[in-house]
This record gives structure tokens, sequence and C-alpha cells, in this order.
């Protein structure tokens, strides 16, 4: 059995993998999360542990230093990793988001040709991935909650608290969030709607991941899929291919 922990700004998902199917699942805070991770790893002893951090790398030290003390390999991925068949087209792979890349990576077990996979959590990803498997750029904007955070903070008289997802807002609070959301399905609708012209196809699958999926799933009015933590996916994707650990 062997551990995968996709560790995010605000929490990390972990599953435990055999016979490529998952045999638990769970998540921590990732704050002060050290004591949390060596006693996750501690109680599964896992044969190895796959990590995939865009958090702190001092988290990834501190699973470095717990694996070495029980002798359990460790592989860390990154935005550089081979997932065969993706082709990483972006100008410098070591800046690519480890989470965006194992997305695309599950995104292609699930689903074949053109993919458009949208994560929306602390920040929202919008990346596209055709149907030669090569993955073509995207962009990342705001998360919902941190837009309505970055208009509080940069305004002198809303100072609004979370909000309502109101048709018409007719408070401060309600208007933020709402806009936020609308800010994002327009983003998401464009990305869309440019990569159909580019590719000269009706057919492209739109996927909806991250911790606000229900939220722009409700909101999104384009035909697409909702998939659970697809970046924990990816690690999974990973896990059963990687006979090598």
């Amino acid at each position: 059995m062997k551990l995968a922990l996709d560790i995010g700004n605000t929490r990390i998902k972990w599953g435990l993998r055999e016979g490529k199917t998952w045999q638990q699942q769970g998540h921590l805070l990732t704050k002060n999360s050290h004591d949390s991770l060596h006693s996750l790893i501690h109680t599964y002893t896992p044969q190895a542990v796959h990590v995939a951090n865009v958090s702190h790398h001092e988290l990834t030290q501190c699973l470095t230093n717990i694996t070495q003390q029980l002798s359990i390999p460790l592989q860390v991925l990154t935005g550089e990793s081979p997932l065969p068949p993706l082709i990483n087209l972006y100008h410098q792979p070591k800046q690519l988001g480890v989470d965006r890349w194992l997305s695309l990576f599950a995104a292609r077990q699930l689903i074949s040709g053109s993919v458009l996979v949208v994560n929306s959590g602390t920040a929202t990803t919008i990346d596209a991935l055709n149907s030669d498997n090569q993955f073509l750029g995207g962009v990342i904007i705001p998360g919902i909650t941190m837009m309505e955070q970055i208009l509080n903070l940069g305004t002198a008289n809303i100072n609004a608290c979370q909000g309502q997802h109101v048709a018409w807002p007719r408070n401060s609070a309600d208007a933020l969030t709402r806009g936020a959301i609308e800010a994002t399905i327009g983003a998401i609708k464009e990305r869309y709607n440019l990569f159909k012209e580019v590719l000269d196809t009706p057919s492209v699958t739109l996927i909806i991941s991250g911790g606000n999926r229900s939220l722009l799933s409700s909101h999104l009015t384009l035909p697409h899929q909702v998939v659970d933590n697809l970046t924990l996916e990816g690690l999974g994707f990973h896990i059963d291919m990687d006979v090598g650990t």
C-alpha cells in the first residue's frame, strides 16, 4: 500500500493506494501539519510515499526526514516530472505547478480527446490539453475567496464579510461574492471558447475540480464533468504506473 499526498495551500488531501484503487482517503489542514503528517505515516507505514506539494518547501523536507527515519521511499513530483503520454509545452516546466500537471495527467486517464481542466481552490487554474496530448498552456486567477479578500483589502469602504450567492446583490458582501463567481465563470467560458476556436472543433470536454467545484458547477451553463480531487487522482494513476516503488 502506497501513500499519496496532495499538499495544497490550504489543505492536504491524502489517499492510500493499492491494486489501482483507493483503500482510504482523508484530508488535513496544511498549516501546522508536521505532527499530523508524522502521525499519518507512522500509523500506516506505507511501502512508499508519493508527493505533490505546491505549498511551502519545508513540508517536503519534513516528509524527507520522516520517510528516511522509517526507510520508506519518497517520490516528490514536480512540473518537470515525466507523465506519459503528456507533452509539456510550458516554457519553463520547473515553474509549472505540479497540481496542474497531475490534474492534466488524471484528465487524460479519464477522457480522450481535447480537455479543458479547471481546478478552483485558493487559486483557479484553467489548462488546455489537446487530443495530441500536448499541454498548450493555461491561466491562473485568484480563487473565489481570494478575490473577495483582495477587494476587501484594496478598498477603503467595502469591509464586507462572506456574502450569499444571490442573482441581484443588494449589499456589498453579496456583491463581492457574486462578482467573484461571475468573474471565474467568465474566465472559464472565455478559455473554453478560445480553445474550441484554436482547435476548430466543437468537441472539448470541460472538467471542474477543486474545493469550489460544486459552487462553479451550479452556476456554469457549459456542459462539463465534475471530478473530486483531480490532483490526488493524478497521483493515484502515477502510482499505478510506477512499478519501481
